[in-house]
């Protein structure tokens, strides 16, 4: 197949007539048209092709060959020693906490074939958990003959102090449908606030044990009162961000047995219905500090730089000077007492307005205004002028009840 490359003067039928060859006889041309400065248009079989169509196609076929370098890639792991089952590899630390009867912690260790990376806890001792479970014991027997460290009597809401956990650190750290115990219907208020404050007490302790990039699992049915737990508000409190959420199938995982885990049924399985995983990540502090920092407008800097003046503010406005109605010194002078008055005449009552708008005072403010912002990221939505009004208000307080309880304990 011949190619021709046109030039802009002669334009596309040079390339069938001119000094290049000709096409052989069946087969299309393909050729390059120059459009304006260093734009071309693709001509194929004759028809030119718009840029604009060109590039869905190419979009729809790169999405296609990431997808697809993707299965080769988890493939060609496998092949050397990595191993998926749902969500997890065997290549991860994995952390599994009230697992129960462990048949989830066993289905994911008898799939990478080694339990090495596996920690599998449960809430229960192993006298309680042989009562309650029937599989419990060959379960855990199997556990350990993979590899796998199994630890008994771990409460999620202390784990970051048990001796063996405290310092260790994990990839991933999973709880599957946590539960507080059945104490009345899973609609009722009381329930719900107990269910999460279970979670509360997870997700403080995890995120004590997670490596930097790590994520905290939580299997959870959706809908209805379990839409009520709000993991997501839970999780911000502890400085954790939702980063994906997926559906949880029972059948990815051969072998695992969710049981009630509480009551007389404990041995009994429980309807998992619709239900999925919530993955978090511990949040980017110093990233979140940064744009909060922005979001106020406000510079602090060590070296010459400009920031608010309070003088330049002047007094907020609506808010008169202290005391500064007041013309005599008498309206609260006990009389007949000289220190008081030789007091007043030292201190007139225009003298704290003086101070608040010094300079001395000034950088106070602003000191603790920067603390505040970075303490509380978030806390108050004060801009500095919401801030100084604020302070001056509290300071005409304070100053007015100073001098009522000085003028009340000298009569």
């Amino acid at each position: 197949m011949a190619v021709g490359a046109a030039s802009p003067a002669v334009g596309h039928a040079a390339a069938g007539a001119g000094g290049e060859a000709a096409p052989a006889e069946g087969v299309p041309g393909i050729g390059v048209e120059a459009k304006g400065k260093g734009k071309a248009v693709l001509v194929e079989g004759g028809r030119r092709q718009s840029p604009s169509k060109g590039m869905g196609r190419r979009r729809k076929r790169t999405r296609k060959t990431r997808r697809r370098c993707m299965r080769m890639r988890r493939r060609g792991n496998e092949d050397e020693g990595e191993k998926w089952l749902g969500q997890y590899s065997s290549t991860q630390s994995i952390l599994l906490v009230g697992d129960g009867n462990f048949s989830f912690s066993l289905a994911l260790a008898t799939a990478f074939g080694s339990g090495a990376n596996l920690v599998a806890t449960s809430l229960d001792t192993y006298e309680a958990l042989r009562k309650k479970y029937s599989g419990a014991d060959s379960n855990i027997m199997n556990l350990k003959r993979l590899g796998a460290t199994v630890f008994h009597g771990i409460d999620v809401k202390t784990m970051k102090f048990h001796t063996d956990l405290k310092n260790r650190r994990f990839d991933r750290i999973v709880y599957n449908f946590p539960h507080a115990g059945f104490k009345g219907k899973e609609y009722e208020a009381h329930m719900i606030n107990l269910h999460k404050k279970l979670v509360k007490g997870y997700f403080d302790n995890a995120r004590h044990l997670l490596r930097p990039c790590g994520e905290i699992h939580v299997s959870h049915k959706t809908g209805g009162s379990y839409d009520k737990w709000d993991l997501e508000c839970i999780a911000a409190k502890f400085s954790l961000i939702l980063v994906e959420k997926v559906g949880f199938r029972k059948a990815d995982y051969p072998g695992y047995d969710q049981k009630r885990g509480d009551g007389p049924m404990c041995n009994k399985s429980f309807p998992l219905g619709t239900c999925s995983t919530f993955k978090f990540k511990i949040r980017d502090l110093k990233k979140r500090k940064g744009q909060n920092w922005k979001r106020t407008g406000l510079v602090l800097s060590l070296g010459g730089s400009t920031r608010p003046s309070l003088n330049a503010l002047g007094a907020p406005g609506g808010i008169p000077p202290p005391m500064g109605g007041i013309t005599s010194t008498t309206l609260l002078t006990p009389q007949g007492h000289p220190w008081y008055e030789q007091r007043i005449i030292a201190e007139p009552l225009g003298g704290t307005t003086d101070y608040f708008f010094s300079q001395e005072y000034q950088g106070s403010l602003w000191r603790e205004y920067a603390m505040l912002r970075q303490v509380m990221p978030g806390a108050t939505s004060w801009n500095y002028s919401a801030f100084l009004e604020n302070r001056y208000r509290e300071s005409v307080q304070k100053q007015e009840r100073l001098r009522r309880l000085i003028a009340y304990s000298c009569q």
